[in-house]
């Protein structure tokens, strides 16, 4: 996956607790696992990598160019592997 997500918008939705609460990871895991790929850094297995899920900024929302879904993050290497993307203006 090309790192098309903005870093500092992927770290707010991960440490947003009550997005996270909403999308509980065995939810995105069993729709999505099996179209996820390993790391591509360090070949990583897609089930052990960090799956959470993503909503782009309100102000994106505004300027009708919002996304949300699940996204795969490899912590080892710091790369976004994954991105399904279920909503979107």
């Amino acid at each position: 996956m090309k790192e098309a997500l903005p870093w500092e918008d992927v770290e707010a939705s991960r440490r947003n607790r009550r997005l996270q609460r909403k999308h509980p990871v065995p939810d995105g895991k069993k729709e999505y696992l099996a179209a996820a790929p390993a790391c591509a850094g360090c070949q990583i297995p897609p089930d052990e990598l960090s799956w959470f899920y993503f909503e782009s900024p309100k102000d994106t929302w505004e300027m009708l160019c919002g996304t949300a879904g699940w996204i795969v993050v490899c912590d080892k290497c710091h790369r976004q592997t994954s991105y399904f993307e279920e909503v979107m203006n």
